[in-house]
């Protein structure tokens, strides 16, 4: 893609935006992002898988994520994006999230002040695979959060 072109859909997407289309993936139950319980304090869990390939739009644009229902403990944390197939993951984009279990009673679940969108957004191309890990400021625990995607489609058409 040349720069131009590039321009040109940057252009479309924030003054001609009327064909873009928003979507959240997974579509069904979102991804279940645990710690795992191995994962020292700021140590990476391994990725976990969002979508397989060939689900997402191509190209489609990676606009944020929404997280809910963190569970076991308060932690702060980070989440990577990333595409890619199995052990071969690419991150595309970081997040810092405040997991507060239990704000009203011990059974709520997560409080994010906003979801966690992107300042400038991330084009995927080719429909790869999607996947998250996530690394947490608590000792090892099998602390987490469900999540989705937020992806933007048919920008700049």
């Amino acid at each position: 893609m040349t720069l131009k072109s590039e321009v040109d859909q940057l252009f479309l997407a924030t003054v001609e935006s009327g064909n873009i289309r928003y979507t959240l993936q997974p579509v069904a139950a979102p991804t279940a992002l645990v710690s795992g319980g191995a994962a020292a304090a700021w140590a990476w869990a391994p990725y976990v898988e969002i979508v397989a390939a060939a689900i997402i739009p191509n190209p489609c644009w990676l606009c944020g994520i929404i997280c809910h229902t963190g569970v076991v403990e308060t932690f702060s944390g980070d989440i990577a994006i990333a595409s890619g197939a199995a052990a071969a993951e690419v991150d595309l984009a970081l997040f810092h999230i405040i997991a507060e279990v239990g704000i009203i009673t011990p059974a709520d679940g997560i409080s994010v002040s906003v979801p966690p969108l992107l300042l400038h957004l991330v084009k995927i191309v080719g429909s790869p695979r999607l996947a998250c890990r996530l690394r947490k400021s608590t000792a090892a625990s099998a602390a987490g959060v469900s999540l989705k995607v937020l992806i933007a489609s048919a920008v700049g058409s």
